[in-house]
């Protein structure tokens, strides 16, 4: 996989995370408030993630090719650990 691939996979990650983070902020009213409280400290935790995948993609963005292996390692745990995060959150509509 080149680093443009993994540039254009990470930055559709990215992507893929806001729009689910949206679609989920957007249920929270229909929760009782105990699953609030768990929702929104969830929701932070994601939020981070998010972030923190923002802040990888910026890193290779600004990186050059010959690390793209090292890149491609990193990025690929921190899109991992959000989706099992926002499954997680998910499941508090279940």
């Amino acid at each position: 996989m080149t680093l443009d691939e993994i540039k254009a996979k990470f930055k559709e990650t990215v992507a893929e995370a806001k729009e689910k983070l949206d679609e989920l902020e957007a249920k929270r009213e229909s929760l009782s408030d105990d699953l609030k409280k768990e929702f929104d400290e969830k929701m932070a935790q994601l939020k981070t993630k998010k972030d923190e995948l923002e802040a990888k993609l910026e890193e290779i963005e600004d990186d050059s090719e010959d690390k793209w292996d090292e890149f491609k390692d990193k990025l690929g745990d921190a899109s991992q650990s959000f989706k099992e995060g926002f499954k997680k959150l998910g499941s508090l509509f279940t």
